[in-house]
């Protein structure tokens, strides 16, 4: 029986975590730009703590990448996806600052559901 790895043909990522993943990389991004905004130091903290957090996701949603698609993740990552605006808000109004890592906190949890999630399928 011949598999991927024996063929050259790369295994095939789960296009709901693959989604998830470009989804939370293009967050880091806008978290990053908003550094430019930042008004205090206290600001470019949370931010940066911010960015930090998104990218231990970031990393954990890619090793999951070739994890079998199931509809618990595909619910999951719907739930991420419609997350996003929210997180997008947050981040362009982060005068409050514990609003903004607040906002940013409740979408990681979602995210971290589907790592979970993710991380038990066989």
């Amino acid at each position: 029986m011949s598999d991927a790895s024996s063929t050259g043909t790369p295994p095939a990522a789960n296009p709901d975590l693959k989604a998830m993943h470009s989804s939370l990389v293009a967050l880091v991004v806008k978290l990053n730009a908003s550094i430019d905004d930042a008004q205090t130091s206290a600001q470019v903290i949370a931010i940066t703590d911010e960015i930090a957090e998104v990218n231990a996701r970031v990393g954990a949603v890619g090793r999951q990448l070739l994890t079998q698609q199931t509809a618990a993740i595909r619910r999951g990552a719907a739930a991420v996806a419609e997350a996003i605006p929210e997180v997008e808000a947050a981040i362009k109004k982060f005068d409050d600052i514990r609003a903004f890592v607040g906002g940013v906190t409740k979408f990681l949890r979602i995210v971290d559901k589907v790592i979970d999630v993710a991380k038990v399928v066989i």
